[in-house]
């Protein structure tokens, strides 16, 4: 399979579960301040995963540039990462339809932890499938993964204690945050390569 095969596939799916999670909110059921104020919940999480996808296409997206060819280990790798993801609309419904209620929001901060997990696994096997220096340099050299992992765990903790498990989602969109700029680690790496090739 070839590379762009692949990211047009991953661009549909993710722009599919874009879609159908703005589709959960429903409309106000009045005219009034208190029906706005009634889908508010959905709306906030929905907000918050809208970035988070959004954050993850534009990764994915860069991860696949530094992708030489697609083999078997990479194909599924990619295919649990958008399994993974696909599970956004159902998380983000559930929490806000809840109303940011415990459990509701313990299921959607795993499902967001496995997804970045799965993300660190397409990493390594495009690394060891493709013999890939330019994302190993990159990767070596970030605290990224390790950041979102170390967020994302202690989201995880505090959905299990009463009232700090509000703190969860957002603490989601913090470890979030090192990601908006995919791709500046992988610039630097690009454009050093270059200079020696022109050396």
């Amino acid at each position: 399979m070839t590379k762009g095969r692949l990211e047009a596939f991953s661009d549909g799916i993710i722009a599919i579960i874009i879609t159908i999670t703005i589709l959960i909110i429903d409309l106000p059921e009045g005219n009034d301040m208190a029906a706005l104020m009634g889908v508010m919940p959905l709306a906030i999480c929905y907000l918050i995963s809208f970035f988070m996808v959004g954050t993850n296409w534009a990764n994915h997206h860069h991860l696949l540039q530094v992708t030489g060819s697609v083999d078997g280990k990479i194909l599924w790798s990619n295919l649990l990462y958008l399994f993974l993801l696909s599970f956004q609309p159902v998380t983000t419904g559930w929490v806000g339809k809840s109303k940011f209620a415990m459990l509701p929001v313990r299921v959607y901060v795993i499902m967001n932890l496995l997804c970045a997990l799965s993300y660190i696994l397409l990493e390594k096997a495009i690394i060891h499938s493709n013999d890939c220096e330019i994302l190993k340099t990159a990767v070596s050299e970030s605290r990224k993964e390790q950041w979102t992992i170390a967020v994302e765990a202690l989201a995880l903790i505090l959905s299990f204690i009463p009232s700090a498990h509000y703190a969860s989602c957002p603490l989601l969109v913090v470890a979030m945050v090192p990601w908006i700029v995919p791709d500046l680690r992988m610039k630097r790496v690009f454009e050093e390569a270059r200079r020696m090739r022109e050396e």
